[in-house]
């Protein structure tokens, strides 16, 4: 629970070495929104940051099985430790088959208690140091989907003409008589709408609101005489009424909006994924006046080449490590049964740019990797500020270059320009604020449903069993927390393993007998070592890095078949020159 203080420390002093800039965007403790509440005496050495994390999840796919959760994350912990089973608070778990109707009624209690705790203060006694002290609990970040996020922020939704996450003031457009508004940079040619007709817009000017702004527009909607200025009011504000997060002490949260950030792991896993797909195969709603004939970029309307790219995605398979999570699968036989967001961004931006080259046409191809090399930067863990500057150029460079080539000021192709694009824009500017995305996503939400799901051991009661679960889980928690001699240790190495130092082991399985090495690998392994000849050797099957992942030697890879091999031989190694 030092990590905070003891990082807080060194970004200090590494703003004063460079000038005002961290090393690197690796923690919301980098953002200059701590930053400013540390500085300002916000944000004590004492006093413990959260995170909150709400989601909805389908427990089944073949019946209702709506079911949400959401989750307290303590920012205090380091990254290696914070997002563990074992330091997620779970908050509640909602139970289904359909979605809650009041979900405030249900996040009540929880914020009801981190209220009253805020109000008095929590007392800790700290064996690391034999002190007793009061500590303050500030609610850092707020995180959610777009339909999770309405739960907590009461905005008006991505349909709504002033429908960004962050009350950005890009107001949207929509088409004549259509009820939806899309956040349009550019001003569709002979567009005459009342309230939408504004002139293009800069993509450098869409910065996000702040907490005074919404004060005033949320006592400027509650002040509404009629129900028809209440509505007038909401459109333009995008604010339905007040957040359940106002209940909170005022000094011991971020504001809102500023607690709502953009959402990484939605985002390119499902919204951008789902965009560039329906692009491709021309899944779009054709206007009469406008004709798919046209659509040059729609490549995969034609079936055979659908089904030839499906079969080179899933030819890559035994190329990428475990490492990389599930593999994708052949997407024309299985995009439309459960794909895994990481599926979607092994396949979307990592093999789409290879395997679309001479496929999709080159403006299409270009603009599109130019998105991808932008969010490849942004889903880092670690962003330093030259590559965060490069990868907001590139991010500027390709949303209006993306309505001019797909939507080209069509106001029949306003649909086009969904909100995951104009979300796409804030992601440099909230790494500034908040810090790298990576670290207030949605990945530890997810996975914390995930593993919760596969502990349901009656599916003919999964929301009672999944609760029960989820005490079970706070009570072993605690008692691991109370008692650490029931939490055994973690990076301990196996049996049968063989610790090289410097983080590097040897696991199993492993020769049992000494093998003679010929050839090229004899001479290798003979200069390494400095010998004049190789001496026989055990080969072993694995190796631990460093950083946690497992690397595969062929010894290992050629013992299984080759439709079952995910390649882990290939291991980038620096060497620091003296």
């Amino acid at each position: 629970m030092h990590y905070r203080e003891q990082r807080t420390h060194r970004i200090f002093q590494e703003l004063q070495r460079n000038d005002g800039l961290v090393d690197t965007y690796d923690n919301v403790f980098c953002g200059q929104a701590y930053l400013d509440a540390v500085t300002q005496n916000k944000i004590q050495q004492n006093d413990i940051l959260l995170m909150l994390s709400i989601d909805g999840a389908q427990l089944y796919e073949s019946k209702d099985s709506d079911c949400w959760i959401y989750i307290w994350i303590i920012l205090n912990l380091s990254p290696e430790y914070r997002y563990k089973k074992k330091h997620v608070l779970l908050g509640a778990i909602i139970p289904g088959p359909k979605k809650p109707k009041i979900i405030d009624s249900f996040l009540f209690p929880g914020l009801h208690h981190l209220s009253a705790v805020q109000q008095e203060g929590l007392c800790i006694w700290d064996a690391s140091q034999d002190r007793e002290f009061i500590s303050w609990l500030f609610l850092f970040l707020a995180c959610a989907d777009g339909p999770g996020l309405l739960t907590l922020s009461n905005f008006i939704g991505h349909q709504g003409k002033n429908g960004c996450r962050m009350l950005c003031p890009l107001n949207g457009r929509h088409k004549p008589g259509a009820p939806q508004y899309y956040p349009v940079l550019l001003k569709p040619d002979n567009y005459n709408v009342l309230g939408c007709d504004h002139p293009d817009v800069d993509v450098y000017d869409i910065g996000p609101s702040n907490s005074h702004v919404y004060i005033q527009c949320l006592l400027h909607l509650l002040n509404s005489p009629t129900q028809r200025v209440y509505e007038t009011r909401r459109l333009e504000t995008g604010i339905v009424g007040p957040s359940i997060l106002l209940g909170l002490q005022p000094e011991l949260i971020q504001g809102i909006p500023e607690v709502f950030s953009s959402e990484m792991m939605h985002l390119s896993g499902a919204n951008m994924a789902t965009l560039w797909l329906d692009l491709w195969r021309g899944k779009f709603d054709c206007a009469p006046t406008d004709s798919q004939a046209n659509w040059d970029w729609a490549i995969f309307k034609d079936i055979a080449t659908w089904e030839a790219h499906g079969r080179a995605v899933a030819a890559c398979r035994m190329y990428l490590p475990g490492s990389f999570d599930v593999a994708p699968r052949d997407p024309s036989l299985h995009a439309n049964s459960w794909y895994k967001a990481t599926e979607y961004i092994t396949w979307i931006y990592s093999l789409c740019p290879a395997l679309l080259y001479g496929i999709l046409p080159e403006r299409f191809w270009r603009n599109f990797c130019k998105f991808v090399a932008g969010l490849r930067i942004m889903a880092q863990y670690s962003i330093t500020p030259a590559q965060l500057q490069r990868a907001c150029q590139l991010i500027a460079e390709w949303e209006p270059e993306f309505e001019r080539i797909f939507y080209q000021r069509r106001v029949d192709r306003i649909p086009f320009i969904r909100p995951c694009v104009h979300l796409t824009c804030h992601l440099a500017s909230e790494a500034t604020r908040v810090g790298s995305p990576i670290c207030s996503s949605q990945w530890t939400m997810e996975r914390t449903i995930g593993n919760l799901g596969q502990e349901i051991r009656q599916p003919s009661d999964p929301f009672s069993n999944l609760a029960q679960q989820g005490i079970r889980r706070c009570q072993v928690n605690a008692l691991k927390a109370m008692i650490p001699h029931f939490d055994p240790p973690e990076n301990v190495s196996p049996r049968a393993s063989a610790d090289l130092g410097n983080g590097y082991v040897l696991l199993a399985k492993r020769d049992k007998h000494l093998t003679t090495v010929h050839g090229d690998d004899a001479r290798v392994i003979a200069d390494y070592l400095g010998l004049p000849r190789t001496p026989k050797i055990h080969r072993w099957a694995r190796l631990r890095l460093p950083n946690g992942q497992i690397a595969r030697s062929e010894y290992q890879e050629l013992q299984h078949a080759p439709e079952d091999i995910r390649m882990a031989r290939n291991v980038k190694v620096r060497q620091s020159l003296k």
